[in-house]
């Protein structure tokens, strides 16, 4: 016991030492700090845990969603002075408000100039007077979130980076400048360790178990669960094994259902556990139903340039790609091209004074801010093999975050049969921010290939499209086994519909019967061993459009809507 309480006066000792210095010293921020946590830091990392486990915050009212980076973005956070070429913040400028963080009015003035004399577009600059450690504003910085009032908010965290306690407690302004709630998450973390992608599943390296000592794995994925809406958190190794850890380092999400991930030649002694991770994700179920794709690019950990070329920013439509000189700067870029088709592309030459690292590039230096007023779509998409039914329609949930009204006749689907001319049709409502579409209306045959995707338009003047980037990169399906039943049709009877308490099915030797909310997650299941009537529980379901997926023992299918 006492070897506990000696170590831990210890730690709070140097804990008070290294503050007491960065009070003194704040504004020399470039000699001062590395990216990776000094021996100090990590000593202290302890304290940090057991000081973030006692924390009781309030998390945020469910259901919690958490920000994906490539959902729609109103600005881009930086820091000065600059950890970034003044090429990329020129580059930024001409396409997104920038927020900029500075210490003191004197170098305001001093980044003014700076920028006014590199061409920087001065009209969508934005200084924010707030003390921060250091220009890691990825590790630093907000987590976006959706709360279940459908308001943005951010989530902060403990950063485990304990000798910079400016950057950790700057979180707290950067929310009132964007006039979002805050919610403290009882968490030691960093934002290079973190990437969602705004459908419930998250991605960080086991860092994130190491520096939470105080915490199980059980409990982390809770709090996660709590604060973020993560449903599905991958913890994985590190494949290169560096001083940093951090996820961005080597892999990213680049949609739902796309993840980059570095590749490492043959000979490199970390070949065995870069491929252990692309598996990982090629083994996965995203939360659309599909497996991951995995996109690889090229590491090279011991160029003397740098291959760090996951550590891109995506804003929106643009990519921002580190590129450093190296051979395999070109190939990066054609990845990106083939991976996100319609994006723009954009690479961006290191700085010789703040070069480019394989662990520490533009996406460690630059932060998203979420679009407080974003035109919200989350829709489960078809994909893959699909077999034609009576019913095939597909629904979106469209909320303005903004609070303006939807423009009805701009809520639409586009979409074309084997490479034929774009076409369009009106979505349906179907109930409170529920549309749909139902593609049995477009006599579909066998082999036919859909892209489609969706558009959506509010008052406040947001469009939205889903997939982000539209007709360039659709969803697809492919319809199969159309018009050659192997078995008599099955009929049932479904009553009552609309209905709050029960729902009765009516058939002949009855399985199973299956139910799915108009997202397409199931929410209940019933068996029996062959009934001429079943009933399923409907009290507990949330008000909406639901879908039974009713089998008979001879595993024939029928699929009948229930409207509560």
């Amino acid at each position: 016991m006492m070897k506990k309480l000696l170590s831990l006066s210890i730690v709070m000792m140097l804990f008070s030492a290294v503050v007491a210095q960065n009070e003194a010293q704040h504004y020399d921020i470039h000699p001062k700090f590395t990216h990776h946590a000094s021996p100090e830091e990590k000593m202290m990392i302890p304290y940090l845990s057991q000081q973030a486990h006692l924390r009781d915050g309030q998390a945020p009212m469910a259901p919690v969603t958490a920000v994906a980076e490539f959902q729609p973005m109103s600005g881009v956070m930086i820091a000065y002075p600059l950890g970034i070429p003044v090429a990329l913040v020129r580059e930024l400028s001409q396409i997104i408000p920038v927020k900029v963080l500075v210490n003191n009015n004197s170098e305001k003035n001093e980044a003014q100039n700076y920028f006014s004399s590199n061409q920087v577009n001065m009209s969508n600059i934005e200084f924010w007077v707030i003390y921060h450690d250091s220009y890691w504003v990825r590790d630093y910085g907000p987590w976006f979130i959706i709360d279940g009032q459908d308001s943005l908010a951010v989530v902060d965290f403990t950063y485990n980076r304990p000798a910079r306690p400016n950057d950790d407690a700057s979180m707290i302004q950067v929310a009132n400048n964007l006039n979002l709630t805050r919610y403290d998450m009882p968490m030691v973390h960093t934002g290079g360790n973190y990437m969602a992608d705004g459908y419930g599943t998250a991605a960080s390296t086991m860092l994130v178990e190491q520096e939470n000592p105080y915490e199980t794995t059980a409990s982390l994925l809770q709090i996660a669960s709590d604060y973020l809406g993560i449903d599905q958190y991958i913890l994985t190794i590190d494949p290169p094994g560096d001083y940093i850890a951090h996820i961005d380092c080597w892999g990213k999400f680049l949609d739902v259902d796309k993840v980059l991930i570095g590749q490492v030649p043959s000979s490199d002694p970390h070949y065995s556990n870069y491929e252990s991770v692309a598996q990982l994700f090629a083994n996965t179920v995203t939360p659309w139903g599909n497996h991951y794709q995995v996109f690889r690019i090229p590491i090279d950990l011991n160029a003397s340039n740098a291959t760090p070329y996951t550590n891109s920013l995506i804003l929106n439509d643009h990519v921002f790609v580190p590129i450093t000189g190296n051979v395999h700067d070109q190939e990066a870029i054609t990845i990106y091209q083939q991976a996100m088709p319609g994006y723009t592309i954009v690479p961006i030459m290191k700085n010789p004074e703040t070069p480019w690292l394989s662990t520490d590039a533009l996406h460690c230096r630059t932060h998203e801010l979420a679009d407080k007023g974003m035109l919200y779509l989350k829709h489960y998409p078809l994909l893959g093999s699909q077999s034609l039914s009576e019913e095939m329609t597909v629904m979106v949930n469209i909320k303005a975050l903004s609070g303006a009204n939807l423009v009805t006749d701009s809520l639409l689907i586009f979409y074309r049969i084997n490479d034929g001319e774009w076409q369009s049709s009106p979505l349906v409502e179907l109930n409170a921010n529920e549309y749909g579409f139902d593609f049995a209306t477009l006599n579909l045959q066998n082999n036919d290939e859909v892209q489609y995707y969706l558009f959506a338009k509010d008052e406040s003047g947001r469009r939205e499209k889903h997939p982000y980037i539209g007709a360039a990169d659709p969803h697809v399906f492919t319809i199969s086994g159309v018009g050659v039943p192997d078995v008599e049709p099955m009929y049932v009877c479904v009553f009552p519909n609309p209905a709050t308490d029960y729902v009765t099915v009516q058939g002949e030797d009855l399985s199973d019967i299956t139910v799915y909310n108009a997202m397409g997650q199931m929410v209940d299941r019933v068996s029996s061993e062959g009934s001429r009537v079943m009933t399923i529980s409907c009290q507990q379901w949330p008000k909406g459009v639901y879908y039974l997926n009713i089998r008979d023992r001879q595993q024939r299918t029928v699929v009948r809507k229930v409207c509560k």
